[in-house]
């Protein structure tokens, strides 16, 4: 989707006109604290910058899902929000009168409603037409100049406060939203030396995504490593010794075939492993993939594929990095994943694209920040299915009914 085929809110003048504006502040809880996440920060700056412009902000976000711990209220949330922002946040709740103190804010108010999945027909997969129907969203509607989607993060679901508003309201992409498909964009602007370096322990969905990255030209090589690198020396017929079982026990020699043909359809693009880090008494062992199998479990990529994946992005003009390329959590096993990240953070003339949650905590645990690289997405899931060439509901709707206005007497 090109970016040049929705409407940003940056282009509209928003002082005095309510605005829906639909993030994704979900976050983790421990032991009863909500976890300041990346995902927070980002989207406190876009209900800062609206406030500022004179917007009366409505923030709309879901939390955890129905039965599970993290199911909560989103009271912390706000006071959160208003720490970081440090300008006041109100909060209410679906049992009050939610619809009369959106009328009642003033220019540069902030109100957070709480938690959308508390709503039964938020989290239905239906139409954006059909949810335009839903009792609440016409509710909300009825209170609201515009609606504004600030998350790729959920645009992967058509949930009722994702695409719901769309037909009922002038529809906006909002600042977190760009940056993320302005970064995106750069896949389609940049022609040549396109690398994505895939890892990670979710090897069906990262099949999924390597192929449709080099069938559909955002990527002309890939290095592979981590869980996901070790079946493809799986499929060229390698035996673990130790890791096999592993394997079988985890149902990843189901996903083979699939692997197979991959390997077979693009193997002059794929740069895989020649050694690999086991564990020997709790240390690290360097094993040449020639010297298997070993009768130790295997946790990182070794130095040499290390050197072999900063060859690659010395030469690349752009590399999507997705998924830790070894058991990073032990600093054992670090060296792969932390050589490769710092090679792309100091490679300036490549634009780097990073994306997944285990990469997200994997900086974190490095000591590596965003700013190091060109973006760091926040959008995990709804990434994957983006790179992997998917329709996305949210941005769908959003295109769909970008020029749709308000309806008379709304």
């Amino acid at each position: 989707m090109a970016n040049d085929d929705l409407n940003y809110v940056e282009q509209v003048d928003v002082r005095g006109k309510t605005l829906l504006l639909r993030v994704d502040i979900n976050s983790s809880v421990v032991e009863g604290r909500v976890i300041v996440s990346s995902r927070l920060r980002e989207h406190a700056q876009s209900i800062q910058e609206l406030a500022k412009r004179g917007a009366k902000v409505v923030v709309l976000s879901h939390q955890g899902r129905e039965g599970e711990e993290d199911f909560i209220p989103l009271q912390r949330h706000a006071n959160l929000v208003r720490k970081l922002i440090q300008r006041e946040v109100s909060f209410a709740s679906w049992d009050e009168d939610y619809k009369a103190i959106i009328r009642k804010l003033k220019d540069g108010d902030i109100l957070v409603l709480d938690n959308t999945r508390f709503q039964k027909d938020e989290s239905v997969e239906k139409t954006p037409l059909e949810h335009s129907r839903d009792k609440f969203v016409q509710e909300l509607a009825l209170v609201s100049d515009f609606f504004v989607e600030d998350a790729l993060s959920i645009c992967h679901r058509s949930h009722a406060t994702v695409t719901g508003f769309c037909p009922l309201l002038p529809c906006f992409a909002g600042p977190a939203l760009k940056k993320e498909l302005d970064a995106l964009q750069r896949l389609t602007d940049i022609n040549d030396k396109k690398l994505c370096i895939l890892g990670g322990a979710k090897p069906a969905d990262s099949i999924k995504l390597l192929k449709r990255m080099l069938e559909g030209g955002k990527a002309g090589e890939a290095c592979v490593g981590g869980l996901f690198g070790e079946l493809f020396l799986k499929a060229q017929g390698i035996s673990f010794g130790a890791k096999d079982r592993f394997f079988e026990e985890k149902g990843f020699t189901a996903l083979l075939p699939q692997v197979k043909e991959v390997l077979e359809k693009f193997s002059d693009r794929l740069i895989l492993p020649v050694d690999l880090a086991a564990e020997k008494d709790g240390k690290r062992l360097e094993v040449r993939v020639s010297d298997l199998p070993t009768e130790y479990m295997t946790y990182d990529i070794g130095r040499d594929t290390t050197e072999l994946f900063k060859a690659r992005i010395r030469q690349a003009n752009l590399v999507v990095f997705n998924g830790p390329l070894g058991m990073y959590e032990n600093l054992e096993f670090t060296i792969g994943t932390k050589k490769v990240l710092e090679t792309l953070a100091f490679t300036k003339k490549c634009f780097s694209i990073l994306g997944g949650g285990d990469t997200e905590r994997a900086l974190q645990v490095l000591g590596l920040l965003h700013e190091d690289f060109s973006h760091v997405s926040l959008a995990g899931k709804a990434l994957l299915q983006f790179l992997s060439g998917n329709h996305l509901p949210g941005l769908e709707a959003l295109k769909q009914f970008n020029h749709r206005k308000k309806p008379a007497g709304s």
